[in-house]
């Protein structure tokens, strides 16, 4: 049989509103049995064995909180109990007791190698037995509790990174000429990493890749604002920086300590350029240039008026947009892979389909890193013009 889950035999801060607690006296003496049972029978609820067979199968059936076990009893030793109750209930609390006065200073070792809660020997005093089994229990309420809230962070780190991925664009935008592709890997935390197309005509597209400082679930809600911001001012992408400065402006109003660094870059085939405004995010690439950033991040510095840059494009050109996480990924000896190395691995991508090319920068990272989970969050959107 299945024992119940143990994290719901208490509840509360204090041992009245905890609710009593299970323990199960585990000693062939009833003169011990019931002087246990009258000193915490007031208060909590007591079972008594006299056998270690009978405490295991009791456990199978009742979890209990903790276990009060005699080193020397019939059949097994309550050494051979506390191995067995701790590989097969961990969350149950044991207290050995014992008495022979024979070593007692092996025995107190021996029962807390064996992860025992204590060693008290017998015949013990009534306020010494009450008080280490309420300092126990104590001890037993608040692991719960953080295991507990453990739980609902990771909860909550998981709907957060699966609102990050409904923020992101299902597809690239059918726009004359244009063509790319993105791969977005997260990290074990959930950091701030964002990007999305925003088809302008059949001849435009507007581009925008973010990252947000810091991370958890807190990240993934301002990466959600931004998208909102973008979304609610789309009039406006006729002046890219004048669209910054708005979302800079409103946005530190809430970011306070925080900030977003963000690109946002306009593809206009018809008049054959790229107007890009780069609030403080890593510089993108082309094949032959590096575009450097003309502002600081959203929401750092209220009125801060930004600059828009324009360049020609041209044909069979390739475009990187990446996040931090790509170059910040960290070597064997700790060196980033920096942006050199990020230059070399997509210069080595010109030849290979779009699709592929994306996914090889980012592995080129990851294979620098050793080939396991990134620190932070990676992006990396790789745009051809292909008229």
């Amino acid at each position: 049989m299945t024992a119940l889950p143990q994290d719901e035999l208490r509840s509360g801060e204090n041992g009245a509103e905890r609710g009593r607690a299970r323990i199960l006296v585990v000693d062939d003496e009833p003169g011990i049995q019931r002087s246990v049972e009258r000193i915490l029978g007031r208060q909590h609820r007591v079972t008594s064995v006299s056998c270690g067979a009978d405490a295991l199968a009791l456990l199978e059936t009742q979890p209990h909180d903790l276990a009060i076990v005699d080193v020397r009893m019939p059949g097994m030793t309550g050494f051979e109990v506390l191995k067995r109750i701790k590989a097969r209930y961990p969350d149950t609390e044991v207290i050995i007791m014992t008495g022979s006065a024979s070593n007692p200073e092996e025995k107190l070792v021996e029962a807390l190698r064996e992860r025992a809660f204590y060693f008290i020997n017998k015949p013990f005093e009534k306020a010494v037995l009450e008080a280490l089994v309420e300092r126990c229990l104590e001890r037993q309420f608040l692991e719960r509790q953080n295991r507990a809230h453990l739980r609902t962070l990771r909860e909550d780190l998981e709907r957060a990174r699966a609102f990050q991925q409904l923020l992101l664009p299902r597809a690239f935008p059918v726009v004359h000429g244009m063509r790319g592709d993105a791969r977005w890997e997260p990290s074990d935390r959930v950091g701030g990493d964002f990007y999305d197309y925003f088809p302008l005509s059949p001849h435009a597209m507007g581009l925008v890749i973010a990252d947000v400082a810091g991370h958890g679930v807190q990240a993934a809600i301002y990466t959600g604002m931004l998208k909102s911001e973008l979304r609610a001012v789309y009039d406006d992408w006729t002046t890219p920086a004048a669209l910054f400065r708005g979302i800079s402006d409103r946005m530190a109003l809430i970011l306070r300590c925080q900030y977003i660094t963000a690109i946002l870059a306009i593809f206009d085939v018809a008049a054959g350029n790229v107007t890009y405004v780069n609030a403080g995010h890593p510089r993108f690439f082309t094949r032959d240039g590096i575009w450097e950033s003309t502002g600081t991040p959203l929401g750092l510095m209220a009125g801060w008026r930004y600059e828009s840059a324009t360049f020609p494009l041209r044909p069979g050109e390739r475009f990187l947009f990446y996040t931090d996480g790509v170059t910040e990924a960290l070597g064997p000896d700790a060196e980033e892979f920096g942006e050199r190395r990020l230059r070399e691995a997509f210069a080595a991508t010109h030849a290979l389909p779009l699709e592929q090319a994306v996914v090889r920068v980012v592995d080129a990272a990851k294979e620098y890193a050793g080939g396991g989970a990134f620190a932070d969050d990676v992006t990396a959107i790789v745009v051809e013009y292909a008229p």
